[in-house]
């Protein structure tokens, strides 16, 4: 016979917010049985048991295995419900840094991409640059295609292994040198902005001083005819080509579907 206390599955369900074929299913594998089936097949549960659904609940939310709740269920002890919540937690606290990582990216791309869209890309600007510190990668100069790519993938673990990986463009680095010899696919390091708290690192360079900026529209294929006019305006600035130049995507494929329509950003060194 049914007690006062015992709760029809359909109201435990509701109750609960655990649905009836879960608590079925729960059932089924001996990992939450109901108190009382009738003898017509009927399950009830009680009010006790409430709080032991939650935490059944709460660790499937977690991402922690039946099998693994299962086997708490059956060896309970007030040691293992201690360690087992202290590892919970600390997975929720890896979950919630890694969500407050993913907000800082989110955060940094709206901010890019604000600024993006006010910048005018027809214009080319002398610019004075406070000071700002880059990671660079290792020399990557007349590279294969092959080992460019390669070097990319190696250049993001370095970046992650360091926890400097954000949602900054990652740009290429080009030599005066190869710049004046019109060999403008030719890089020599990549790179990505820092904060200048983490200059620390073996692997940075400071940026700081005069910048003719540009933006090239376009696939990079015809990217010379946008250098040309750049370093004509340098020309008639009556200032010279300094010792780097740097390069980012401001509109990719991320922004973009037609290549026609990326945007890069050019950095030419002045002194």
């Amino acid at each position: 016979m049914q007690k006062i206390n015992q709760i029809p599955i359909s109201e435990f369900a509701s109750l609960t917010n655990v649905t009836r074929q879960t608590l079925i299913y729960y059932d089924k594998i001996n990992l939450f049985k109901p108190d009382y089936i009738n003898d017509m097949g009927y399950r009830y549960y009680s009010i006790k048991q409430i709080e032991f659904i939650s935490v059944i609940t709460l660790l499937k939310e977690l991402g922690m295995p039946l099998k693994e709740i299962k086997e708490y269920t059956q060896n309970k002890s007030p040691e293992y419900f201690l360690n087992l919540m202290t590892q919970q937690k600390k997975t929720i606290q890896a979950q919630k840094q890694h969500l407050e990582y993913n907000e800082m990216i989110i955060d940094d791309k709206i901010q890019l991409i604000k600024e993006a869209i006010q910048t005018p890309f027809d214009e080319i600007t002398l610019q004075e640059i406070e000071e700002s510190t880059f990671y660079i990668s290792d020399d990557i100069a007349n590279a294969s295609e092959l080992d460019f790519l390669l070097s990319i993938n190696q250049f993001i673990d370095e970046l992650k292994s360091h926890e400097l990986f954000t949602s900054q463009p990652i740009g290429v680095i080009s030599n005066r040198a190869d710049i004046i010899n019109h060999r403008y696919h030719n890089y020599s390091h990549l790179y990505v902005k820092i904060p200048n708290a983490k200059r620390h690192y073996e692997n940075t360079i400071t940026l700081k001083g005069q910048y003719l900026i540009g933006y090239h529209l376009g696939r990079d294929t015809n990217i010379e005819e946008t250098y040309l006019k750049m370093i004509k305006e340098i020309e008639n600035m009556h200032l010279n080509i300094g010792q780097y130049v740097y390069e980012e995507f401001v509109f990719d494929s991320v922004i973009k579907n037609n290549e026609n329509e990326y945007i890069t950003k050019i950095m030419i060194e002045v002194e």
